[in-house]
């Protein structure tokens, strides 16, 4: 006998079968509220006063079985993606909801009704994310926070696509929670920056390389770094973070990939800066850029720490930048860019074994990298100059 179409069996998800243990089913969050648990309450000792303790003990138990624990990133995801699901929902920005993964250990019921195929999910039964869940916690964020009346109705109603896997055991759970995240390949920090149209530098990063003539065609932006064999001169990401470091000086440094503050910046004007202080530099470096094995000066501290420079230009008045700009350049022309010795404890270490110089992080080694070049009152200033730094000093 065919099953019947019943509102009061439980929870009707509108989809499509795929197979008698698998359903892709579009939902919204006024309906998935009914049947999936708030993650933040299945976490190891949350707070569930008004819950029936009992019974979300057994569902955090199972969920620490399936899932990892809303910790460190993973929790740190959740404004973010609460905010972006908002812009969404609101038509504030173009954007996509990835489909969730939720499981249930029980064979869920299909039935169809006016051509329509729906799976029954019984009012008091509870599905669990075994992918997706910091989309479904920030859906529960956001449902809670003090959003605007609109807001919180347009999300409600927002449709949010979901596979559902049900009547498949834990240990089926366990795995499919493996092959979805460790099987996928994450994409570079770079080509994940070149992808975000919504990011005002990558727009401004795009223009730069265009007028440097230098950088045209050899931005890498899918590499975190370049390769040895590499026709490409710099990545994405270091190429960024030359440009905000001209915004910003050194303090650019500690956004890194994440989003940087554009709002109380004048962008033309920032690109005017940018174009002039990397054409300069890159045309007047070229021979040293394009031998990595050799220079030291392609490194991604030493560029970021060149961009830092740049904000001296940026900061200047108009009419005086040309003048920084020669400054700043005829500093640098006095450097010695070979790697070796006096670079040691500045921008990384000879290796005893190899012989061979290791450049340090970013994070790691470039201010200190950024007080050698800029400031002649550094220990290292004409360390890494050597006899060209008295003659540096009087031209500058």
């Amino acid at each position: 006998m065919e099953p019947v179409f019943d509102p009061s069996a439980g929870n009707h998800v509108k989809g499509i079968t795929l197979s008698d243990r698998a359903f892709l089913a579009v939902t919204n969050f006024n309906q998935l509220k009914g049947f999936m648990r708030d993650p933040e309450i299945l976490q190891p000792n949350a707070r569930r006063v008004g819950y029936n303790a009992e019974e979300l003990e057994e569902e955090a138990g199972i969920h620490e079985l399936i899932q990892r624990a809303l910790a460190g990133n993973k929790r740190g995801n959740v404004p973010k993606y609460r905010d972006y699901i908002a812009d969404v929902v609101m038509h504030r920005r173009e954007g996509v909801i990835p489909p969730m993964h939720l499981w249930s250990s029980e064979l869920l019921r299909p039935v169809s009704f006016d051509k329509d195929q729906f799976l029954v999910v019984p009012h008091g039964s509870y599905l669990l994310a075994i992918d997706g869940e910091t989309q479904l916690s920030a859906h529960f964020q956001l449902n809670r926070s003090a959003v605007d009346a609109e807001t919180r109705q347009n999300h409600g109603i927002f449709p949010l696509p979901a596979m559902i896997h049900h009547g498949i055991s834990i240990q089926a759970a366990r795995q499919y929670f493996h092959d979805l995240n460790v099987l996928a390949v994450r994409p570079s920090t770079s080509l994940g920056l070149a992808m975000d149209t919504h990011d005002p530098l990558v727009r401004l990063i795009e223009e730069v390389e265009i007028s440097v003539e230098f950088l045209r065609g050899r931005v890498d932006k899918q590499a975190r770094q370049l390769r040895k064999n590499s026709s490409k001169v710099i990545t994405m990401q270091t190429l960024r973070q030359m440009i905000i470091n001209i915004a910003r000086g050194m303090g650019g440094i500690q956004y890194g990939a994440r989003p940087a503050p554009v709002d109380d910046l004048d962008l033309s004007d920032l690109k005017v800066v940018a174009d002039d202080w990397l054409s300069a530099f890159f045309n007047a470096f070229a021979t040293q850029i394009q031998d990595r094995e050799k220079y030291l000066i392609s490194a991604s501290p030493v560029l970021a720490a060149v961009g830092a420079m740049g904000n001296e230009i940026f900061r200047a008045q108009r009419s005086d930048r040309a003048h920084e700009r020669n400054r700043l350049l005829a500093s640098l022309q006095g450097v010695d860019w070979r790697k070796g010795e006096r670079w040691s404890g500045i921008a990384g270490r000879v290796n005893e074994r190899r012989g061979n110089f290791v450049v340090g992080g970013t994070k790691e080694v470039a201010y200190a990298v950024y007080n050698v070049l800029s400031s002649p009152d550094n220990d290292g200033y004409r360390r890494v100059r050597g006899a060209a730094a008295e003659l540096v000093a009087v031209s500058t």
